[in-house]
C-alpha cells in the first residue's frame, strides 16, 4: 500500500501531541515492514524537532530545516498540487490547502480532540485558519484517538455516517521509573507538565496546593513546560503566605521531564478537557502516582490506576491530595498499578490500529 501524509502539522508545531503521533507512526512504518505500507517522502521544509532529530526518518521522508514556520508554513501553501498515485493520504492537520492533495486517493482524518467545537473560548489563533469539519466530511475514514473523542465528534455531528476507528497513542521508552533525579530539585514535589491556562485548569492545582501546603510543610510544586508564572499565579501564590520558593516552573527538555515524573511524589493533571491525555500515560509509564479530573477521555486512560476528582473543585483536589501523600503503601500501589497500566499505550498498537483503517479504506 502506498501512503502519504502531508507536512502540515510538521510545518507549524515545534513539539507537541499530534505531531509525536505522526511521528511516531512514519517511525514504526517506515522501521516494521510487515506493515507492508510505503510511506511517500514529504520533501517539505519543516520546523518539528520530533523529526528533524531522527536523521534517519529525515532521509527517508526528506524533510529539512525551515527558516521558521511562518517560512515553512508559507511553502505548504504556495506549492503545487500532489498528484502522485498513493492509495490512502492521512492528512496531519486542518489547514485548507490539504485537502487538495492526491485528489483519487482514500482519505483519512484523526480526531485528537473535540475542543474548539466544545469549548469556543479556548480557541488559538491557528483554530480559525482550519476547516476541520471540511476533513471531517471528506474523509473515507475517521480515526479518533480515544472512545471519549469519538463520542464527542458524534455529539458535534450526529449524522456523520463515516467508519471510526480508535486508535490509543503510545509512550516512548524515555518514560520510565528507573531515572537520576532532577539536578537541584528538592523532593518532595507535586508535578505538572504542560500548560496551564484556560480549560487546562492549572489554577485550581495552584489553589489545592496553597490549601495543604501547611499539612505537608516541605512538599513543594513543581510546574514544567507551560508558560512562567502568571501575574495571577504569582499574585495568589504571594497573598497566600506560602513560601514563594515552593513553587516553580521549568522548561525542560524530554529526557529530564522523564526524570521528573519518575521522582515526583504525584503527577496532578487537572484539564477540565482532553482528547486522550498524553501526560497521564507518561507519568503511569514513569511509577508516578497519578491524580486525574474525572472528565472527557482521563477515566479511560487512567482506568483504576489513577485517583480521580471533580474538575475544577479546589476541595475535591485537595482531599484526594492528602488522601494520596499521606499513605505510602497507596502511593506505592498506585505506581505499579499505573507502570502495568501504561503498557497498554505502545506506538505499535496504534501504528496497528491506523494499518487497520487504511486496509478497511483501500478495499
Amino acid at each position: 500500500m502506498r501512503l502519504a501524509f502531508d507536512e502540515q502539522i510538521f510545518a507549524v508545531q515545534n513539539y507537541g501531541g499530534i505531531s509525536r503521533d505522526f511521528f511516531e507512526q512514519a517511525r514504526v512504518l517506515t522501521q516494521d515492514s510487515s506493515f507492508d505500507v510505503q510511506l511517500e517522502p514529504l520533501e517539505a521544509p519543516i520546523v518539528n524537532e520530533f523529526l528533524l532529530q531522527d536523521s534517519a526518518l529525515a532521509e527517508v521522508l526528506r524533510v529539512w530545516r525551515a527558516r521558521g514556520p511562518y517560512s515553512a508554513l508559507a511553502k505548504f501553501l504556495s506549492r503545487s498540487r500532489r498528484k502522485e498515485p498513493v492509495d490512502v493520504v492521512h492528512n496531519t492537520f486542518y489547514l485548507p490547502r490539504g485537502l487538495s492533495d492526491y485528489p483519487n486517493a482514500r482519505r483519512v482524518a484523526t480526531i485528537h480532540d473535540m475542543i474548539p467545537e466544545l469549548l469556543p473560548q479556548s480557541r488559538r489563533k491557528l483554530d480559525f485558519l482550519t476547516r476541520k469539519a471540511h476533513y471531517i466530511h471528506n474523509a473515507h475514514h475517521i480515526v479518533c484517538v480515544s472512545e471519549s473523542t469519538k463520542g464527542d465528534l458524534l455529539r458535534v455531528y450526529p449524522n456523520l455516517r463515516t467508519p471510526i476507528t480508535i486508535a490509543y497513542p503510545g509512550v516512548t521508552a524515555t518514560f520510565h521509573p528507573d531515572q537520576l533525579p532532577l539536578e537541584g530539585q528538592n523532593e518532595p514535589y507535586l508535578l505538572h507538565v504542560g500548560n496551564r491556562g484556560h480549560y487546562k485548569d492549572g489554577i485550581t492545582l495552584l489553589h489545592a496546593f496553597i490549601s495543604i501546603a501547611s499539612k505537608f510543610p516541605d512538599l513543594r510544586l513543581l510546574l514544567v513546560g507551560g508558560e512562567p508564572l502568571t501575574r495571577q499565579e504569582s499574585k495568589l501564590i504571594a497573598e497566600s503566605g506560602v513560601d514563594v520558593d515552593r513553587v516553580s516552573q521549568l522548561s525542560l527538555p524530554e529526557r529530564l521531564i522523564a526524570r521528573a515524573y519518575a521522582h515526583a511524589a504525584a503527577t496532578v493533571f487537572p484539564s477540565r478537557y482532553e482528547g486522550f491525555g498524553l501526560p497521564a500515560v507518561e507519568a503511569m509509564a514513569s511509577g508516578s502516582p497519578l491524580i486525574l479530573a474525572h472528565t472527557s477521555s482521563l477515566p479511560e486512560v487512567g482506568d483504576d490506576a489513577a485517583e480521580y476528582f471533580t474538575p475544577g473543585d479546589v476541595s475535591s483536589l485537595a482531599a484526594a491530595l492528602v488522601q494520596v501523600l499521606s499513605d505510602e503503601s497507596q502511593q506505592r500501589q498506585m505506581s505499579l498499578l499505573g507502570i502495568q497500566r501504561a503498557k497498554d499505550f505502545t506506538w505499535e498498537a496504534y501504528t496497528q490500529s491506523n494499518a487497520e483503517a487504511y486496509q478497511q479504506v483501500a478495499a
